[in-house]
């Protein structure tokens, strides 16, 4: 029996990825909404190999306005604990706005059984600290069955 090891499976997935970006033609545009800049600056530099076109808001109500202003979005990573609103309030109302707009949430509170039967309206979850072959296999995941569609 052959087996593969993680970067092996992790280099595939990569070019998965650059594969199905580069049927679309199009950029990839990907939002980051977290309080926290560091962590934008860390999914800039994981997912940054892809060529996306990033955009951050530091709060849920400047995510709120970002996708009610008309700007491109393909992928929305969302924090949940921000202060003014939080990630599922915020997601929620983008959800109105643009129902099949995934959205990632990214949090501590990502891997509690509670958090994930109570907050419905995200796409997938991961927990922080991210592990970047975890993002890459969500975002590549989410974005495959976008463009099934």
């Amino acid at each position: 029996m052959k087996t593969l090891d993680l970067h092996t499976v992790a280099i595939s997935k990569e070019n998965l990825m650059n594969e199905l970006l580069s049927k679309t033609n199009e950029p990839l545009y990907i939002l980051v909404v977290d309080d926290l800049r560091v962590n934008y600056l860390l999914m800039k530099a994981v997912l940054g190999k892809f060529n996306p076109v990033f955009s951050y808001c530091d709060s849920g109500i400047k995510a709120v306005e970002h996708i009610q202003s008309g700007m491109p979005c393909d992928l929305i990573l969302m924090d949940y604990n921000m202060p003014g609103m939080d990630g599922t309030t915020a997601t929620e109302i983008i959800k109105s706005i643009r129902p099949n707009l995934p959205v990632i949430s990214i949090s501590t509170f990502s891997g509690n059984p509670a958090f994930v039967a109570n907050d419905q309206c995200y796409d997938s979850y991961l927990s922080k600290p991210v592990n970047a072959e975890a993002l890459i296999n969500e975002v590549y995941k989410l974005l495959s069955a976008k463009t099934d569609e």
